[in-house]
């Protein structure tokens, strides 16, 4: 769990600004495995006034899990995507979202190549390229456009360090950004520290997105069987 600050500003055809939000956000990180990362987005403050009462109702709902804990913290994220401003219906921002090419399960999907060497954070990094190949597409848009991006990856230990992801269609171009750090409250554990988007509407509009992460806090959960005796 983190506190994100979540800046967006929409720039108009000539560059003026015609839109500007700060979201302030509980956002949730949880591994489920196989599956990957699951991420959750739970608003609570929109331009310094409260939505809701700050409460740490994502966090409830795994710390006390039930059957729908995933289907409630979904609701509770489509709730606040409300509050986005701009001409598109973005699904992208999502600082994880870029991880799902790279699971064991999703590797075959999409085409992979070595990049340049990079620095990045101090850490000497080999960028991978990928491009989605396979259909259905893991990101949904209009016309089908498949997902593309870089990752920088430490080559000594297979850690990501930098994420790129790319999803464009007929009208609309959507390029997200994510730098990682270790974090030693959580015992060294890398996570999401800056997520940067940029999104293109043809001529029409421009928004931009600054989204930075503090506070992090780290929970277990165990689930086990109890057996019944009658």
């Amino acid at each position: 769990m983190s506190e994100e600050r979540y800046e967006q500003t929409v720039h108009g055809p000539k560059g003026s600004i015609v839109g500007h939000r700060i979201l302030r956000s509980d956002m949730l990180l949880v591994n489920s495995g196989r599956a990957g990362w699951l991420c959750f987005r739970d608003v609570f403050e929109v331009d310094g006034k409260p939505v809701r009462d700050r409460t740490t109702r994502l966090m409830d709902l795994f710390v006390h899990p039930s059957a729908d804990s995933v289907e409630q913290a979904t609701r509770i994220r489509e709730e606040g995507a409300r509050y986005n401003i701009g001409g598109v219906t973005r699904t992208i921002n999502d600082p994880t979202m870029a991880l799902l090419f790279l699971g064991q399960d999703n590797q075959p999907r999409s085409s992979f190549a070595l990049g340049s060497a990079e620095t990045v954070a101090h850490v000497r990094t080999e960028t991978l390229r990928f491009e989605e190949r396979s259909m259905p597409r893991l990101i949904h848009t209009a016309d089908n456009s498949p997902a593309s991006g870089r990752f920088w990856i430490d080559a000594a230990n297979g850690r990501v360090i930098k994420t790129e992801l790319e999803v464009s269609s007929e009208s609309a171009r959507g390029v997200v950004t994510v730098e990682y750090a270790p974090q030693a409250k959580l015992k060294g554990l890398w996570v999401p520290v800056r997520m940067v988007e940029h999104h293109n509407l043809s001529t029409t509009q421009m928004i931009e997105c600054v989204a930075t992460y503090t506070n992090f806090r780290h929970f277990d959960v165990t689930i086990g069987d109890v057996a019944r005796h009658d």
